[in-house]
């Protein structure tokens, strides 16, 4: 590095950053210090304060201060436990237990998850307890554009009308497909005829409150990190199973994602040259195997050609892995070649990140011991530890309930930081409709 660089330009080259003494407003401390709290208890449920304290790293005074603020507000409920009784029946010494945690009634989010043929709809209130909820079946794959946002701004005012106070202050949609990472957009999915539909930008304008738009396989990996850390780590990849084949990172614990959209496409790389047809329209695709409807074609005999149908019937794929368990000979050869595709998936994914913990989203663990040959077969192949606990895989084989989890969390994590700012106007900032 040339030494007519100053220091201060060194410490931006390797660090990205400078730090600058800076005038901090009293205003936006408090409105980070709230983040840090309301952060806190969203991802380690209700605290003593003295565990708050710890968690935030600020001061019991400034604990007691702005935890009381937020209560005053509605946003936290404080409660008091009596100590525990000591064996003899005396209460134990010192002061009783102070329970901070998030008030249920403070605010409501409306989640929306758009699945192949399918839209859900959910309130769920501040704690994150879900309320109410509505699944609306429509032909995704025949919607253009504008039809597609009325019918999903269509049920969105249907589900905030079962809000109990008819508001809702934060609206998240999770996707099936790729979306954009600025403007909220959905940029490309084989299950939507319709190209980069501004969703995001449409539902925040329509309702007047925050709308984000996350793909569905990033929300899987947000719910698993959230419940499983302490089997998949920091560093994990979540590769999903259903309508198709997606793929959610998670490193150092967060979200990875590309430049400029959701990226990880994995069902979407080629796993046979000119190979079976895929929903996207393309051949050989790794989904156009491992999904849902890539093995009901194959268990079937059926021809490569066949144009893939909207969602394979739950009942339909259970007799498929039944009649594989039985010994059928093409019904063991679909869930293998599932597993064939999808280990080299995972090679090209390793070859660029490294080995790491894999959780199997959407299979069972007998659909998954059918699989798990040619799975590691392909790693092995690549040159990939598919047996060390580098490459340690994790079965989960529903995948819907992590979807709508991982969600409703995302939603309400951003809806913290908005309440962060405006403690006092939440929950009347909540969005209410005109009757």
């Amino acid at each position: 590095m040339s030494s007519c660089f100053s220091e201060k330009a060194k410490l931006l080259f390797l660090t990205g950053s400078v730090q600058t003494p800076a005038i901090i407003r009293s205003g936006d401390l408090r409105a980070e210090n709230r983040a840090r709290i309301l952060r806190a208890l969203r991802h380690q449920g209700g605290l003593p304060r003295a565990a708050l304290g710890e968690a935030t790293g600020l001061s019991q005074a400034a604990i007691s201060a702005l935890t009381v603020q937020l209560a005053d507000a509605g946003i936290l409920d404080i409660t008091t436990r009596p100590n525990v009784r000591s064996r003899t029946g005396t209460p134990s010494r010192g002061r009783p237990q102070t329970l901070v945690a998030l008030a249920p009634a403070a605010s409501h989010v409306l989640t929306a998850a758009l699945t192949i043929d399918q839209l859900r709809t959910a309130i769920v209130d501040y704690a994150g307890n879900e309320l109410a909820a509505r699944e609306h079946k429509l032909d995704t794959r025949a919607l253009e554009t504008e039809a597609l946002l009325a019918v999903v701004i269509d049920s969105i005012e249907s589900m905030i009308r079962q809000s109990p106070n008819g508001r809702v202050g934060h609206i998240g949609l999770g996707f099936q497909g790729v979306t954009g990472n600025e403007r909220g957009e959905l940029l490309w999915s084989p299950i939507i005829a319709a190209r980069r539909v501004p969703l995001g930008e449409t539902l925040t304008r329509h309702f007047g409150v925050p709308a984000e738009v996350n793909n569905d396989c990033a929300l899987i990996a947000s719910a698993l990190h959230q419940s499983h850390a302490h089997r998949l780590g920091p560093n994990f990849a979540a590769v999903i199973f259903s309508h198709g084949v997606g793929l959610g990172l998670r490193l150092e614990g967060r979200a990875f994602t590309g430049v400029r959209s959701s990226a990880l496409e994995i069902g979407h790389l080629r796993f046979a040259q000119h190979g079976a047809l895929c929903r996207c329209g393309r051949r050989g695709c790794i989904e156009a195997y491992a999904s849902d409807y890539g093995i009901e074609r194959l268990a079937r005999d059926a021809s490569l050609d066949e144009k893939p149908p909207g969602r394979v019937n739950t009942a339909m794929l259970s007799q498929r892995l039944q009649q594989a368990l039985d010994g059928e000979a093409q019904a063991r050869l679909a869930f293998a070649t599932a597993g064939a595709a999808v280990g080299e998936g995972l090679a090209a994914l390793f070859a660029l990140f490294d080995s790491m913990p894999v959780a199997i989203v959407g299979r069972s663990d007998a659909a998954f011991s059918l699989m798990a040959e040619t799975l590691r077969g392909a790693l092995d192949a690549a040159g990939r530890d598919a047996t060390g606990d580098a490459c340690d895989l994790h079965c989960f084989a529903d995948e819907e309930p992590l979807l709508h989890a991982g969600l409703a969390f995302e939603t309400l994590d951003s809806h913290d930081r908005t309440i962060a700012m405006t403690p006092t106007e939440t929950p009347s900032g909540d969005r209410q409709l005109s009757a």
